[in-house]
């Protein structure tokens, strides 16, 4: 993995729009997008590049949601900074949920696969069974839901 030069810093209002941009473009929910809750990536010439945010649910779960980095700067640690950067003041447990392909980069940050329905929080559990549902007609690739315990 080579490094750029980036900085991260707290989101800002006019950040919205490339979260956004940036959120749709990779194909990622863009259900809970709110501006407060991420931190934005941004290269030595000042654009940003990529972002991250602590997404709470209803059922007061929070997940590491919204991971995405502008094609350019793809593979040179910038994704792995911004978890670093979010999970830094976090309490655990954290959730998230990703293809099963991505499992392995996640367990690199100390989060691990669960299996267990029961002992997913409830919007977990509920999306693992609308996922399941969809893999098993193969119009999706697996999903994995994964949790990290501060380690």
């Amino acid at each position: 993995m080579s490094n750029v030069s980036y900085n991260i810093r707290k989101a800002t209002k006019s950040d919205f729009l490339f979260i956004l941009k940036l959120i749709l473009g990779v194909g990622i929910n863009p259900v809970g997008l709110d501006w407060r809750r991420f931190l934005v990536a941004v290269s030595e010439n000042g654009g940003n590049i990529g972002c991250a945010q602590i997404k709470i649910h209803k059922d007061g779960a929070r997940e590491l949601a919204s991971v995405a980095v502008v094609p350019d700067y793809r593979h040179l640690g910038v994704a792995h900074g911004l978890i670093r950067m979010i999970l830094e003041n976090q309490e655990s447990p954290i959730y998230l949920t990703c293809r099963e392909s991505l499992v392995s980069f996640y367990e690199r940050f100390g989060f691990y696969e669960m299996v267990d329905l029961d002992s997913m929080p409830a919007y977990f559990r509920k999306v693992k069974r609308v996922f399941t549902w969809l893999e098993k007609r193969k119009w999706v690739e697996p999903l994995a839901v994964m949790v990290w315990n501060g380690e």
